[in-house]
Parts: C-alpha cells; sequence; structure tokens
C-alpha cells in the first residue's frame, strides 16, 4: 500500500533513514512511500525554526535514497502543517492514504498507523537535537567535522558547502532574528491579512 510519512527533517539522519527503510520492508513493498517534508510557509520561506529549504533537505534524500527516487518507490513532496494535510496528499499523492507518524495532528482524517515500539523513544531520533549539535559546533569554527555519528558522510560533504555553513552559523548565532527572517513573520503576516497561502 501507499504510505505519507511526513516531518520537518531538518536534517536526514541515519535514525531516519533506518526508520524509511522499515517503513519501506514492512508497508510499501507493494506501493509507495511519499516523504512529506512539513513546510510553514512555501518551497522557498520553508521552516522557521529550519536553515535548509523544501530543494536542500529533498537533495538529501536524493542523496540516501537515489535508486528508490528514480524508480518511483519514493517520492519526496511537500506538506503545510496541520489541516491542510488532506488537501496536500490529494494534490500531491492522488488521494488520502495511511500516515506513519508519532504525531497525531499529522493523521487528520486519514488513517493513522503510528510508530514501531522500537522508535518510540526520541533520543537518537530527532534531527533537531542533532542540529543544535552542529550549531554548537558551528559557533566555534568554519567547518563541520569531517564525521558525525548520526549524518551519513555524504550528508556531511552536502552541508559543508560555504552557503550553507554561512546559513547554519546564522541560525547558531542569532536565532530569534533568523526565525522571522526565514519565514516566522511572513507567515503571521499572512494569517493576519487573511490572505491564502500559497
Amino acid at each position: 500500500m501507499d504510505i505519507l510519512f511526513p516531518g520537518r527533517f531538518s536534517i536526514l539522519t541515519k535514525i531516519h533513514e533506518g526508520i524509511i527503510r522499515n517503513i519501506l520492508n514492512r508497508y510499501a513493498r507493494e506501493g509507495k512511500l511519499y516523504i512529506g517534508l512539513r513546510l510553514i510557509v512555501d518551497e522557498n520561506w520553508t521552516n522557521y525554526d529550519n536553515p535548509f529549504t523544501f530543494y536542500e533537505r529533498k537533495e538529501m534524500f536524493n542523496i540516501i535514497f537515489g535508486k528508490e527516487i528514480a524508480c518511483r518507490k519514493i517520492c519526496v513532496v511537500p506538506l503545510k502543517y496541520g489541516l491542510n494535510i488532506r488537501k496536500d496528499m490529494k494534490k500531491f499523492c492522488g488521494k488520502i492514504i495511511p500516515i506513519y507518524t508519532r504525531e497525531k495532528i499529522w493523521a487528520w482524517g486519514g488513517k493513522f498507523l503510528g510508530v514501531p515500539t522500537i522508535y518510540e523513544k526520541r533520543d537518537g531520533f530527532s534531527a533537531t537535537d542533532i542540529k543544535e549539535k552542529i550549531y554548537e559546533i558551528l559557533k566555534n569554527q568554519d567547518k563541520l567535522p569531517d564525521y558525525i555519528n548520526e549524518i551519513d558522510i555524504e550528508i556531511l560533504n552536502f552541508m559543508n558547502d560555504k552557503e550553507r555553513i554561512r546559513t547554519m552559523k546564522d541560525f547558531a548565532n542569532h536565532p530569534n532574528e533568523d526565525r522571522g527572517k526565514f519565514g516566522l513573520k511572513k507567515w503571521l503576516k499572512t494569517l493576519m491579512e487573511g490572505k491564502p497561502q500559497t
């Protein structure tokens, strides 16, 4: 069957990779796995708490799951948070499909599959924790180390791009300003003015 696995995926970690391969083997053997990358505003402004755009996060998936994406076993799609989920599912997945997540708000109006017990503890799973670890590193240096246990070496190389390092350093050094700069203010203004999100 087709499955949707949504989340921010601030950084694609080795734990994410293990979970995704588990979903493919357990549920999506006969269907397609849709990876829903959460957006707060749109594809370019992306999450106020995420230094990577939709396209950069999508590229991380291409790096690790290029073969599965090429044969259309995995499809990476943008999803807005909360009540837009059904609309986005119909648009990008073609229909309402079961959702594999720990956060029930994602499963609004759809079949909630949950997460296996093995992944119930968030330790090592949260890209947010790993992202904070990276911010601490970048407060003291201008390059990521050659090895971080939770991140595949190819993803680490992708993140070590000069522009991406600069963006991550901005987030590390000025988190409050960046929340506005990278989308939250725009999102709130959109809500206040009653304009539809694009």
